[in-house]
Formats: C-alpha cells, sequence, structure tokens
C-alpha cells in the first residue's frame, strides 16, 4: 500500500532541488486525513509532478506553494485537490504560454477578476481530473488539479502524539529552507526555537557544559546549505548523545550517500507529515525536565502562534497570503470581502488583519473603519490591520492610514517585507524566518 501524503511530498521533493536553483522560497501544506492507495500509482504520481514542476517554471523569483487537500474518503473514493502557487517575478510570457501549451490548457479570458486576469482549463490526462490555471498578474499564479482516486483512509489511526512541551532546535539559513517543519511541529506540542546558522547552535552545545548553561533540545533539525554542516552535526551527536540530530537535505545532494554510515539521521526535504508524527511518536517526554516544558501540553501553542485574519476576494492571494503566513508561524483565518471579516473578527478575534482594499460586498477601507468603531466602543479587542493592495500609490497609502490602518504592504508581497512588517506592528511576537 501506498499512503497519499507520502506520494504527495515525494513529488514535492523531486521539484524542490529546481525550486531553490531558483531561489525561490518554498512551502509545503497538506491538510485532511491520511490515505492509504490499493498500488504505487505512478500515473497520480506523474499528475502532481506536472502541476508542481509547471509552476516551478512559471516563477522566476519569489514565493511558490504547493498543497493538497484531501477528503474523507466515501465509498472507497476521495477527492483530493492539489494547488500550486506562486508570487514574486514571474516568467517570461513566452515561457508561461509554454506552460500552457504543455499542459494543454485552453485559455479564457476572466472578466470578474479584472481585465488583466487570465483563466485556462483542461484535463488531466493520466488522471482525468480537471486542471486550472489562474493567472491574476502581479498578485500571483495558481495552478490546480482536482480529482478523485481509490482510497481508504488509513486504519487504526491513533491520536496525533504530543510532545508536550519538549524543545527542538531549527536551524533554517534561508527562510523557506524547512518548508512547514516549523508550524507542523508546533501543532505536535513541540516548544520550537529557531537559528540562522549551526555556528549559533555549536556556540549553544559548547555552552550546555557550563553549570547555568543553556538547557538543549531533544530534537534538532538542521537545513543543509553549505554541504559542511555534517561534520559538525555528527561532532554535536557524539557530545550530546540524548539529542536526536536530523540533517534535512534536498534530493540529489552528495550527503545522502552518509546514510547508514554516520550517527546523524539524514533526511530528504521537505519532511513529510508522517514523518514528523512518527518523529515525535520516538521522543519519551518524561526524560524531559519541566525547564523544558514551560508551556502546558496542547496540540498548538496559541500565544506563540497568533491568528492571522486574511480578507481578500481573490483565491489566488488567499492561498499564497495563507502559505506565506503559515510558513512565518501564524495560524490563518480566510475572509473573502469585508461583510465576512467582520463577523470573523466578532466570532474569533484575530492577532492581526491583513486587509484588500479593492472587494465586493463591502471593500477594504470600510471593514477597517467599521473594525475601528468597534474597537473604540468596546465590543472588540484591539488588534492591527495591514493594507495589502496591488494599486500601489501615494494617495492609497494616505487612505488606508486615514481609514485606520496600521501599514501598507503592496502586491506581490515580499516574505521579508511581510516578516518585518508584522513584527513591526505585532513587536511581542518575534518571527523566525526558518
Amino acid at each position: 500500500m501506498t499512503e497519499f501524503s507520502e506520494l504527495f511530498t515525494q513529488s514535492a521533493r523531486e521539484v524542490l532541488p529546481l525550486a531553490r536553483s531558483k531561489k525561490l522560497i518554498s512551502y509545503l501544506d497538506y491538510r485532511g486525513p491520511y490515505l492509504e492507495l490499493p498500488s504505487s500509482n505512478p500515473g497520480l504520481r506523474a499528475a502532481i509532478h506536472r502541476v508542481l514542476i509547471a509552476m516551478t517554471d512559471c516563477i522566476d523569483a519569489g514565493f511558490v506553494m504547493f498543497s493538497a487537500e484531501v477528503e474523507t474518503p466515501q465509498a472507497g473514493r476521495s477527492e483530493v485537490i492539489v494547488h500550486a502557487a506562486g508570487t514574486g517575478t514571474k516568467a517570461s510570457d513566452e515561457t508561461v504560454a509554454h506552460v500552457l501549451e504543455r499542459l494543454e490548457l485552453r485559455p479564457v479570458q476572466s472578466a470578474p477578476l479584472g481585465t488583466n486576469a487570465v483563466e485556462a482549463f483542461g484535463v488531466c490526462p493520466v488522471t482525468h481530473g480537471d486542471v486550472t490555471f489562474l493567472d491574476s498578474g502581479p498578485e500571483g499564479l495558481v495552478l490546480s488539479l482536482r480529482t478523485w482516486i481509490s482510497a481508504v483512509e488509513v486504519s487504526g489511526a491513533e491520536p496525533l502524539p504530543d510532545a508536550a512541551g519538549v524543545t527542538a532546535w531549527l536551524v533554517s539559513p534561508v527562510p523557506g529552507a524547512l518548508d512547514s517543519v516549523h508550524r507542523r511541529l508546533r501543532r505536535l506540542g513541540w516548544r520550537i526555537r529557531s537559528f540562522r546558522s549551526l555556528e549559533q547552535v555549536s556556540e549553544q552545545v559548547d555552552l550546555a557544559g557550563n553549570a547555568e548553561g543553556p538547557r538543549l533540545p531533544m530534537l534538532l533539525i538542521v537545513a543543509e546549505f553549505t554541504g559542511t554542516e555534517l561534520a559538525e552535526m555528527e561532532r554535536m551527536a557524539t557530545s550530546v548523545p540524548a539529542m536526536w540530530t536530523v540533517l534535512a537535505v534536498l534530493a540529489g545532494s552528495p550527503t545522502v550517500q552518509a546514510r547508514g554510515s554516520t550517527s546523524v539521521d539524514v533526511r530528504l526535504l521537505p519532511l513529510s507529515p508522517l514523518e514528523l508524527e512518527r518523529l515525535t511518536a520516538h521522543v519519551d517526554w518524561r526524560t524531559s525536565t519541566v525547564e523544558s516544558r514551560e508551556t502546558s501540553p496542547s496540540p498548538l501553542y496559541a500565544e506563540d502562534a497568533g491568528l492571522v485574519l486574511v480578507v481578500d476576494d481573490s483565491a489566488v492571494n488567499q492561498l499564497i497570503a495563507r502559505g506565506q503566513l503559515e510558513l512565518l508561524g501564524y495560524e490563518v483565518a480566510i475572509a473573502s470581502n469585508g461583510v465576512e471579516a467582520i463577523e470573523l473578527c466578532r466570532a474569533h478575534p484575530p492577532d492581526m488583519v491583513l486587509m484588500d482594499i479593492d472587494m465586493p460586498v463591502m471593500d477594504g477601507m470600510e471593514a477597517t473603519e467599521r473594525l475601528r468603531a468597534c474597537q473604540q466602543a468596546g465590543s472588540l479587542p484591539p488588534f492591527p490591520i495591514l493594507a495589502a493592495t496591488a494599486n500601489d500609490d501615494a494617495s492609497r497609502r494616505k487612505a488606508c492610514l486615514s481609514a485606520g490602518m496600521d501599514g501598507y504592504l503592496a502586491k506581490p508581497m515580499c516574505l521579508h517585507v511581510l516578516a518585518d512588517e508584522i513584527h513591526r506592528v505585532l513587536p511581542t511576537r518575534p518571527i523566525a524566518l526558518g
């Protein structure tokens, strides 16, 4: 039997080397139950690959997100939606046109999304599922495959393992190098500390020998960047045998050859959801100390994660904003217009709102003014509101600030700029890009 989340992760592993060669920041997401497939299903794997590689070809610089949404099987079949989204510097029109031709998609002008927005449709030749391409100009691209597969839910599934606040250290020299590891480990009860270099971790390990030195983690995951990390990690694994050391590498890395002959656990990026659950299940949290479990056992630490409400009528922007914010460690809620945003804020006040300006039903300006009025009346707690719009000019910025917004982000959003702006308006929630 083949498990679908593992098959999806393997498809992403085959594309990541190309994405990293273009210096694209990437993010992997999987939502839904674990599914057992009746066979290895090379056709399904090929269908997923053609979607992921196509989006990677369409973005020359910026951010790409690969996600799968899975429904619980009914009568032995499950609906699966695979999204590949990207924002930043788009490839040339000729390259994008070639990709559409390669996928045998038929372009159709899409008036509702704007005069420059383009949709294209087709059928996957392997799964016979629907393939949709959305180009919303500077806001980004989304390529989706919606299909049905024969599958059954993994039997005997236990509740998610809980690390109960045991500490894990993550080392990611560039944003996105560990994809969704940070978020998924937190959901599994880990207390996360992020570092930008292995040298910083080595200093902490050396200081741990002192009486008042730092308390070391039970898990260390390092994203390979220079190709020299293995030797230093072997030294740490020898000096701190209780610490589980994992080196995460891209497919094709020469370091993979060291598997089986090193004390370091060498794994391929991205780490799958099941891998992280199995890794967590092997941690004996009873050997940790009270100090290493400073937060209460919980699948998610709300005080660390934070909730950001994304308000945008574009499916492209919703996908991309969710991926970028989750990569930064936040939980995300989605609203498609100002009315939905106000209702969601009243039901579950967020830590921050990322507000589009031009939307149907109620635009971002009016929604912001109404939210500020509720806060002034005391019916809503205070939270910052950042504008996010493709129409970037001085008068628009002034209007956003006059409406009560705390800042302004131009689309397409750069991950570094987004992180810096969030840190500015939410200084009590430090952002770790990794």
